[in-house]
This record gives C-alpha cells, structure tokens and sequence, in this order.
C-alpha cells in the first residue's frame, strides 16, 4: 500500500512537473505571466522565518512543523510533536499568521493541522453618493484549515498529502474551495543532496456569492411603465486555485562539524507567473545561532522580491525535553517597502 500511495505521488508531481514545463515557454521570462487570474492569492505567501529567511528555498529542506506549508512529506521525518506560532506584518497593512501542529504516530506515520489566516483591520464602506463613509464598516480576510499525512516508506524516502478548506470574506460575499498539497522527499542522494518536490493548491475553483449579488433590473429602460425592478442575481466569474510546482535540492556543508552550511536552491513554476529560482542558506553555529540569506524569485519579471535575510536562535528549558526555535526574517519588496516575520516553533 505504501508502495503504491508513494508512486501515485511521485507520477502526479513529476506528471505536474513535465506537463507545466511542455506548456510554458523554454525561456524563463514568457510573455504572458497569468498575474492575477488565480483566486485566493494568499496561498502563496511562504510559511515561517526560518524558510523566508532563505528565500523561500525551502522544498527540499522541510525539516520541520512549517513543512506542512511547504512540502507534506517533510513531517514524516519528525521525531517529535512540534507546534509553530507565527506572524508576520504583509505589505499594504495586512497581517499574516498561521498555527500549525504536528504529531508523529510510531510507525503510522505523522499527522499534522493548521491553520493559515490573512487579514486586515476593517474599512469603512464608501459610496458615490457618500464618499466620506456611509458609517458601515466592512471586513476583509481569508483562511485555509489544513489537515497533513506524511509517512517514511523507505531510510531515505518520504512522502505526504494535506487536504485543505480556502475560504474567503469580503464584505457581504463569500468564497471557498477545496485544495491538495502533494509532497517528496528524497535523502542521502549520492550520500549528500537531499531532493523536494510538492505540488500545491490544486483542487477546486473558487467563487464569490453573497447577498450583494442580489439586484433589481430594468429589462426595458427605455420604455415607460415597464417593471424598472425585476429581482435579479449576477453571476460572478470562478478562479482556480493558485497552483505550483516546485522542486529542489539540498546539502549540508561540514556536516558533522560544529558550524555547518545548509544551502538549497528551488525551482518555482506557478500556475499565474512564470519560472522563477529561490536560493538559500543558512549557517549554524554550534546547532544554537543561526544566521541566513537567500534570494526569492530570480527570473521573475518585474519582481518586487529579492534580498531575504534572518536569524534565529535555538533555546533549551532546564531539565525538559523542550526545544523552542526563536526566528526572525526581513525581505524586500522594492516600491512595496517590506515584509518582517517572526516565528516560534515549540519542539515538545
């Protein structure tokens, strides 16, 4: 059964993988990049300082609770429950925030939830005929509820499914959808490369309904007397989920030393822009300090990503089991100023 679940997802990532490459151009910069016609966009903002911190290349790193974000597989090689905490300030005054849990079952493997939220402070409603505020305030926000199964079917082979609920608020309309995250891990390649690869967010499309749909129509107005409010409902558009493939490698320099380098590099193939690389690094000393660099999106056109830097540190509670992974991480956004996050992960 293991045999068989590991090679459903293996073909439908390499599948994903070879198809989207056939697609898209030879050349990292298309003319047509798809910005902006994929729904629930939040999807897409990477998961804890750790990984932002290196850029984003992070898929076949995943080695600890934030891989339920960025490759299902990477939870399987967790020796011990793990809970994340983290936040971060977004551009144009969003706030992004995700919680995620978890638990390894022996040898049934580990499971794992989350939550992945965006959000905002409310605004006030605004109209034509009251453009100073009609005195309603509207809220904004989504959120995705995640569940995630990873399991070790080899020493050197992981791999991991998350099903996943989208829902989006705005105003009086709503939207949801439904989505699945595929994930690999290969390690121990040539007894020092580690490969990632998972393909996010497919699933369902996803569409906004609500009361504000609801209108009054005139069929004829240009003729007096007919009904100039015949009850009326507009259909609005449905987007598909925003949908990735990424893949990558990764090794550890001096690995048995006291000071190792991780580096990792990522290829990026979205289903609304075009090819893009993540590199990164990070640079532990004695496995207490860690410092790291990255760059996000390289060979995306007109990107405001780039520069990724962080540091964490690694605390010990006397006399418990306890671990907690303090880390903070800054990227640049170019004309959209930046983006800071700090997390917390609790290894329990």
């Amino acid at each position: 059964m293991k045999k068989l679940l590991a090679g459903l997802i293996v073909a439908t990532l390499l599948g994903a993988g070879s198809s989207s490459a056939q697609v898209a151009s030879h050349s990292f910069k298309a003319h047509v990049t798809k910005v902006g016609t994929t729904g629930a966009p939040f999807l897409t903002i990477g998961v804890g300082a750790r990984a932002n911190a290196m850029g984003g290349a992070f898929v076949a790193v995943a080695n600890d609770v934030t891989a339920l974000f960025w490759n299902p597989a990477g939870i399987a090689s967790l020796p011990s429950p793990q809970l994340a905490l983290i936040h971060s300030d977004w551009i144009a005054d969003l706030r992004h925030d995700f919680i995620g849990l978890a638990v390894p079952l022996g040898s049934f493997g580990v499971v794992g939830a989350s939550v992945n939220a965006l959000s905002m402070d409310d605004l006030a409603v605004r109209t034509t005929a009251f453009p100073e505020g009609t005195g309603d305030m509207m809220s904004c926000g989504d959120i995705a509820m995640a569940l995630t199964y990873g399991i070790q079917i080899t020493d050197r082979i992981r791999i991991g499914a998350t099903g996943k609920y989208v829902s989006s608020k705005l105003y009086h309309m709503h939207a949801g959808a439904i989505g699945l995250d595929l994930g690999v891990m290969f390690s121990d390649i040539f007894d020092f490369l580690q490969f990632g690869a998972a393909m996010t967010n497919m699933g369902s499309k996803i569409k906004y309904d609500g009361r504000d749909t609801y209108v009054y129509y005139d069929l004829r107005p240009a003729e007096a007397g007919n009904n100039a409010k015949i009850d009326a409902k507009l259909c609005t558009q449905s987007f598909n989920l925003p949908v990735a493939f990424q893949a990558g490698l990764s090794t550890t320099l001096n690995r048995n030393g006291k000071m190792p380098l991780l580096l990792a590099m990522d290829f990026y193939e979205p289903s609304d822009n075009v090819r893009s690389i993540n590199f990164g690094a990070e640079w532990s000393f004695y496995n207490k300090l860690f410092l790291r660099g990255g760059y996000a999106r390289l060979f995306e056109d007109d990107s405001e990503r780039g520069l990724t830097v962080g540091g964490g540190c690694r605390l010990s509670i006397p006399s418990s089991p306890i671990k907690i992974y303090l880390d903070y991480s800054y990227e640049d956004f170019g004309l959209l100023d930046n983006s800071q996050k700090i997390s917390m992960v609790i290894a329990l």
